[in-house]
């Protein structure tokens, strides 16, 4: 038995050192992989590094330049605003000043036509003619007879 004994302890040992070697085996190939990526992390921060800076650079800009599309819109909303209102004083001016006062004088005018309206009328009827046709201010109804089913 004691045989036995020794084949198991001896493959126990052939056992340890073979798992010796594969666990060292496995250390060098983790340390030659963190190398690589050690390596690798350099040139991404040599090549990224740069570039994420000028992608904060262009994005303060981009901000920079919003702020002041903002503000240079808000200005002419103002100044929109400030003549609308200026025009529309202008107009309640015009209205107050010029159209108001000229009411009355249409209201003359309108007599006054209607006044010549009425001799042309009556001057007409002295020489016993037909009264002269009224000016019309859309169709006549000779213009809307071929509209007549």
């Amino acid at each position: 038995m004691e045989t036995w004994g020794v084949v198991f302890l001896g493959a126990i040992a052939v056992s340890s050192v073979v798992q010796s070697a594969f666990l060292v085996a496995l250390a060098l190939a983790g340390l030659r992989l963190a190398r690589r990526l050690d390596a690798l992390q350099e040139q991404l921060d040599h090549k990224i590094t740069p570039t994420l800076r000028d992608l904060e650079r262009i994005s303060h800009n981009a901000a920079d330049v919003s702020d002041l599309a903002t503000g240079q819109a808000r200005r002419l909303d103002v100044l929109l605003a400030d003549t609308l209102d200026k025009v529309e004083d202008t107009a309640a001016i015009v209205q107050r000043l010029v159209i108001r006062p000229l009411r009355p004088v249409s209201h003359i005018v309108a007599v006054l036509k209607g006044l010549q309206a009425g001799i042309d009328v009556f001057l007409h009827l002295e020489r016993r003619e037909s009264p002269p046709p009224a000016p019309s201010k859309g169709r006549t109804g000779e213009e809307d007879e071929h509209l007549f089913i």
